[in-house]
């Protein structure tokens, strides 16, 4: 499957080895369209997902009608990781298709039992887990320190500087309410505060990247 070279879960393993994982594990592909829940809340964590190709949000909605977008999962990243190694029995969020996407379903029993053989290619899959695993948690752990802060313009700048890349560009894959809905903010009043700091000197925005024009004025809105 070609889809799976540039995914890490299948790092360091030969498409021979990846054959055989998929053939062992009984993993399977599957479709799902925009909008689309692959799972639910309160449904029952069994599998392990790796997104082939679109894109998918996972999110938390309450009673309110007001949804936290968590994180985007973009095609070659796995999702649903965190249940694998714990003791959680139901999913406490949401994974939804925000495009027609196409997932590798792995059953997760798969990471816990090894062969006769143990075989090399076996324990190389449950490592690149451990370390998606773990800068998974990381993510999570950038997404508490960008909510905590007081301000909307705390938040934006924190995830503004976490976003960039070296050219101090902040490339969009998240739509303006999606990206409300990850700060934990009204979309309206995203706008505004962009278009304040665009006002400001601080940042020039366009349809899908965030330029950061003074770095340093924007690092010092959260010292």
């Amino acid at each position: 499957m070609t889809e799976l070279e540039s995914s890490k879960l299948f790092q360091s393993i030969t498409d021979a080895e990846t054959a055989r994982i998929l053939k062992c594990s009984k993993a399977r592909k599957k479709t799902y369209g925009c909008g689309a829940y692959i799972f639910e809340q309160g449904g029952i964590p069994s599998k392990l997902f790796l997104l082939l190709e679109g894109q998918v949000q996972i999110c938390k909605d309450f009673t309110s009608g007001k949804r936290d977008v968590l994180y985007l999962v973009e095609a070659g990243n796995v999702f649903g990781e965190i249940f694998l190694f714990g003791d959680k029995k139901h999913y406490w969020y949401d994974a939804v298709a925000t495009s027609d996407v196409t997932v590798l379903e792995m059953p997760w029993d798969f990471f816990y039992h090894f062969c006769s053989n143990a075989c090399d290619h076996h324990k190389q899959l449950t490592q690149n887990m451990l370390e998606i695993l773990s800068e998974n948690n990381f993510r999570i752990t950038r997404k508490l320190h960008i909510v905590s802060t007081s301000s909307l313009r705390e938040r934006l700048a924190i995830w503004l500087i976490d976003s960039m890349n070296e050219n101090a560009m902040v490339e969009l894959h998240m739509n303006r309410e999606q990206l409300a809905d990850f700060l934990g903010v009204a979309r309206p009043s995203l706008s505004r505060e962009l278009m304040r700091m665009q006002k400001d000197g601080l940042i020039e925005v366009s349809r899908k990247t965030i330029r950061i024009c003074d770095r340093d004025a924007v690092e010092m809105l959260y010292e």
